[in-house]
């Protein structure tokens, strides 16, 4: 594998990793937003606060799950990319497939 096919796959790696977090965040807020709902509305059954809103709930839920799901999503995808990245500068120029030996003990 070329070290450029390699990178495009940690890339690619590090997108899907993205992917699987915002599908996590999401969920979990959102079951999040079901739960309060349920309570608030409980609460009202008990006639200790308002009628709860299940579309109204769900609404503020899912723009506030969009919003932190992306924000951990990019923060997961530029540290993955930026790894890849700073690897890649790092040992960019070496293609010998043998073992390194820098310390000069081998040359003869």
């Amino acid at each position: 594998m070329t070290q450029r096919r390699a990178r495009l796959v940690a890339y690619g790696i590090c997108l899907f990793t993205a992917f699987l977090v915002w599908n996590g965040i999401f969920g979990l807020l959102v079951s999040r937003g079901e739960k309060q709902y349920l309570l608030d509305q409980a609460r009202h059954e008990l006639h200790l606060g308002p009628e709860a809103s299940l579309p109204d709930r769900m609404r503020m839920t899912v723009r506030g799950g969009v919003i932190e799901a992306t924000r951990w999503a990019v923060v997961v995808f530029v540290l993955g990319a930026g790894a890849v990245w700073l690897a890649g500068r790092r040992g960019g120029g070496d293609t010998h497939d043998g073992p390194v030996d820098r310390s000069g003990l081998l040359d003869d």
